[in-house]
């Protein structure tokens, strides 16, 4: 669950930080380091702007909601049950409860989750740019187009071209992913048993 509950996060930050360059000074991945107060002071801050407190809910429950519809949708035509689907009410029926079940534990773990990551993200801020920089950034958001630019993540989520393309990522892996399992299914057994194609 926690997974799209990332994802649902991660698509509502501006591209630039997504995409920031590790520093060669910075510790590895997990480690313990002290970051600057007054770098992680801003960072909140830039955070705060690009997921503003009163808004975070809606801002991600518009994200997963085209996320869940837009995957749910391609996996169906990847696996061939779309047709089933839309004139079966029956299983159309299934399929609703069974998002509305996902919707909602979904959000439940955002909810809990968005402390720690909402704190994540403003230390990555923190680690991967320089003060200067910070200063920079927090200008731009701080300006209308620029609380407009990092806000607006949540909204081109629901963007029919972005859903094109979710729709057809999720239609290819649902046709491979039978075959996916069983090739580990029968890579697992092999490997269990010393046969040669388990390795």
């Amino acid at each position: 669950m926690l997974a799209m509950a990332g994802l649902a996060i991660w698509s509502v930050v501006p591209a630039a930080a997504q995409t920031m360059p590790a520093s060669p000074t910075v510790a590895p991945p997990g480690a313990a380091t002290e970051l600057d107060p007054a770098k992680l002071a801003i960072s909140r801050q830039i955070i705060a702007v690009v997921l503003p407190p009163d808004q975070r809910e809606k801002m991600l429950e518009t994200v997963l909601d085209s996320m869940m519809r837009n995957m749910l949708s391609g996996a169906l035509q990847g696996t061939g049950q779309g047709d089933e689907v839309r004139n079966n009410p029956k299983v159309r029926s299934v399929f609703e409860r069974f998002m509305d079940r996902e919707r909602a534990l979904q959000m439940a773990d955002l909810r809990e989750a968005m402390p720690d990551l909402v704190e994540a993200y403003a230390r990555a801020y923190a680690r991967n740019f320089s003060l200067d920089d910070l200063k920079v950034i927090k200008a731009f958001v701080d300006t209308p187009a620029g609380a407009r630019y990092v806000q607006r993540g949540a909204a081109l989520m629901s963007d029919p071209d972005v859903g094109v393309w979710q729709r057809k990522v999720a239609a290819k892996e649902a046709a491979r992913e039978d075959g996916e399992l069983a090739r580990l299914k029968t890579e697992l057994e092999a490997a269990r048993t010393g046969q040669p194609n388990g390795t």
